[in-house]
């Protein structure tokens, strides 16, 4: 493949409130590789879910996608079996390249679930609660054709037992508020997986389990990743990003504010609000460290404040300086963050 396998450029979703316009992700940038998992950390209301949901364009009405390119690489498929096309032929000729922004509504529907599945943070609100697991897990390999009834009712019970739930046979004649929330959660993971697409986005898809369950999906997205899916995973908890994932974008106010290998931001963060992440989050070990929380609230997003958002609420601010806008900049040992202090300090 030439080229990672999503390449996001400058997206830009806005929110129309009344009069207001709600900036709810600014020029947002990132690369995701086959079989490498990119966390998007940061406090709720800075624009994780939002990038994930704009990337689908799964958006309420009141959004809009104001600018921005996602290029996503994808293999060929041969035929309505699903199977990738494998053999003679350059790397070119065995992918295709789509936009998923710019592409119209009809061919989204073709990618969405079939090249791109996506893991929602409430499995029981993002289930039907009227329907059997059968009739949902089997529905997008119908609706895309790509094998009969029969097939995708077996290919629906393998995966169940793929992702640890007992007796898939009995259980796929269940109904979503028969089960626990953390099989719930791994039957959505195995709905998602089920067409073997090339990325799977997962929104906090470990909210609301027991610690045990947590590890469980984690092992299994692990698993899933080994397989060369390129994953995209959406977290506010840094011991998820540092167990699972290879790289992190760290966002703020709906803007990226560090990008860089996920052991080398969590164990020297560069940017002073990933600086503050990192002290208000205590992860396995950390017993001894005081807990630091960072003050104050995030910005209201129809009333940035001028420069680096993070400023008012900064302990190393110094202004004027920090009321100037702050670009991404690449420092010695490739990492990008956009704060002039961290640069000039490196």
């Amino acid at each position: 493949m030439t080229g990672p396998l999503l390449s996001v450029r400058d997206l830009r979703t806005h929110f129309v409130r009344g009069k207001e316009t709600l900036r709810a992700v600014q020029g947002v940038s990132f690369d995701v590789e086959p079989g490498r998992a990119l966390a998007i950390v940061g406090e709720s209301g800075s624009g994780k879910t939002v990038t994930a949901r704009s990337l689908l364009r799964l958006l309420p009405r009141t959004a809009r996608i104001a600018n921005g390119q996602a290029i996503l690489r994808v293999p060929k498929r041969a035929g309505a079996s699903g199977g990738h096309r494998r053999g003679s032929g350059s790397a070119s000729d065995a992918h295709r390249e789509v936009d998923l922004l710019a592409l119209p509504e009809r061919e989204l529907r073709r990618v969405r679930g079939r090249e791109v599945g996506m893991v929602f943070q409430n499995a029981m609100e993002a289930m039907n609660p009227t329907l059997t697991l059968e009739r949902q897990l089997t529905e997008h390999l119908l609706w895309h054709g790509i094998c009969g009834k029969t097939e995708a009712r077996e290919r629906a019970v393998r995966a169940l037992g793929d992702v640890g739930i007992p007796e898939p046979e009995r259980r796929i004649r269940t109904y979503p508020f028969q089960l626990s929330g953390g099989m719930r959660q791994r039957a959505m993971i195995a709905m998602a997986m089920l067409t073997e697409p090339a990325l799977l986005i997962a929104d906090e898809p470990t909210t609301a389990v027991d610690v045990t369950v947590q590890r469980q999906i984690l092992d299994l997205l692990v698993e899933v990743k080994n397989r060369g899916t390129g994953i995209v995973m959406i977290t506010h908890d840094l011991g998820v990003a540092r167990y699972f994932c290879d790289d992190v974008v760290v966002m703020y106010a709906g803007r990226v504010v560090e990008r860089a290998p996920t052991t080398a931001l969590l164990d020297e963060p560069q940017h002073p609000y990933s600086v503050g992440l990192l002290g208000s989050s205590v992860e396995l070990g950390d017993r001894a460290r005081p807990l630091l929380p960072i003050p104050g609230s995030p910005p209201d997003l129809a009333r940035l404040p001028s420069g680096c958002a993070f400023h008012p609420r900064c302990g190393r601010a110094e202004l004027p300086r920090c009321q100037t806008d702050q670009d991404l900049v690449t420092l010695t040992d490739g990492r990008e963050t956009a704060c002039w202090k961290a640069v000039a300090d490196a």
